[in-house]
């Protein structure tokens, strides 16, 4: 796996970013703070937004669940706020003591019932798989997927009953990079390639499905001066002149 960093996230803790020092970088991919709770709006999370693109990042952006006041008002806030594109991909960050199951699939089902048809990944670490312990949660295994959060060497784990992969891994919440030089940064690995992770982030990619193409070798042998015409599906594709 690739020792640079292909994906990052941010919020207003970063300070002021230079996207192009961090494009630079290597970085291609980052998902932003946007909102939190029912009424908190991170500030830097529209500057940053145009920044990246214009630099040429895949962004996406993330609303951190809290208890306290309905799920289904937080999700509102967050929509009211950033005004999703059909199709965009956004994430629930589900990691704060106090948030329960319960809250996790209201905030869902609420984002399910937007016609916009949002992309949905919850990020999660310990409090995820403490809950789960184990078991198929059918709702977040057919609507979402994970982006894991822990800092470990080797392999992480993850509530496999539910996930039978994590799609993204923040392994590290103490990263620098040029560009960001107020503070450190969550760095991220995807599982997949570079062109995967950028079709994951953006919108109305859907997840990357693997491609199977059959391969079918055909050797021909003619006698004399013969003009070969090459077709596949009733489509030209060739010709030669055997000799």
């Amino acid at each position: 796996m690739s020792d640079i960093v292909k994906c990052i996230d941010c919020s207003h803790h970063q300070g002021d970013i230079d996207f192009d020092q961090v494009a630079e970088a290597g970085v291609i991919a980052m998902i932003h703070k946007a909102t939190e709770g029912s009424s908190f709006v991170d500030d830097k999370c529209a500057a940053n937004f145009a920044a990246a693109t214009d630099a040429g990042i895949a962004c996406c952006t993330y609303h951190w669940l809290s208890p306290g006041g309905t799920a289904k008002e937080q999700i509102e806030h967050y929509l009211d706020t950033t005004n999703p594109v059909p199709g965009e991909r956004m994430v629930i960050d589900y990691e704060q003591d106090g948030c329960t199951l319960d809250d996790l699939h209201q905030a869902i089902e609420r984002l399910l019932d937007d016609p916009r048809e949002l992309q949905i990944t919850v990020y999660s670490g310990h409090l995820l798989k403490q809950q789960l312990n184990g078991s198929l949660d059918a709702l977040l295994a057919e609507h979402t997927d994970l982006w894991l959060a822990q800092y470990t060497e080797g392999t992480p784990t993850w509530p496999t009953g539910t996930f039978e992969q994590w799609t993204l891994w923040q392994y590290s919440e103490s990263g620098t990079l040029p560009g960001i030089d107020d503070a450190k940064v969550d760095l991220n690995r995807f599982n997949g390639s570079d062109d995967d992770l950028v079709k994951w982030i953006s919108p109305c990619s859907g997840r990357p499905e693997p491609v199977v193409r059959a391969a079918v070798s055909v050797a021909i042998e003619t006698d004399g001066n013969v003009e070969v015409l090459i077709t596949v599906n009733g489509r030209l594709i060739g010709r030669s002149a055997a000799a």
